[in-house]
């Protein structure tokens, strides 16, 4: 951008600008239509991709929300197991299957389902343990699967 002179006055500039516009468009200067198209055709070739590549983004941030969620229902049945057991008023005994029915759908999760799967006890040198695995599902996601053992004694 060219300046004008000190002591131009304040019109002078707009004057200036208008000539060198004039010169650039007698002298040809510019894009011809057949230039404006190829340009046209480059730029939607390359914004396809990167369109698709949003779209699979959000799908997949949908997916990660979802393991997560998957994640935190597991680890609070599991927690809840851990607090039957160690209650006074219900024990290691509580520890069965039946004691913890499916939930389908958990409450306040809609699509989400979860279940308790309780091992008849088994003994490892001479402690006796029930192995337990929270399951949680859900639509076009793996299974969410915890598992831990938890003692008699």
């Amino acid at each position: 951008m060219r300046r004008a002179a000190k002591g131009t006055p304040p019109g002078a500039r707009a004057v200036e600008d208008r000539a060198v516009l004039s010169r650039a468009i007698e002298s040809g200067a510019g894009f011809t239509l057949v230039e404006i198209v190829v340009i046209l055709v480059i730029a939607s070739l390359a914004i396809l991709p990167l369109s698709m590549l949003f779209a699979n983004t959000t799908v997949r941030s949908g997916d990660a929300r979802s393991m997560t969620i998957a994640a935190q229902l597991a680890q609070a049945k599991m927690e809840e197991i851990a607090a039957d057991r160690s209650s006074p008023a219900r024990g290691f005994a509580y520890l069965v299957s039946s004691s913890y029915p499916p939930e389908d759908p958990v409450e306040a999760f809609p699509g989400f389902h979860r279940s308790v799967w309780i091992a008849a006890d088994s003994t490892y040198d001479g402690v006796r343990f029930r192995t337990v695995r929270v399951s949680v599902t859900a639509r076009n996601m793996p299974p969410v699967t915890l598992t831990t053992w938890f003692t008699s004694y």
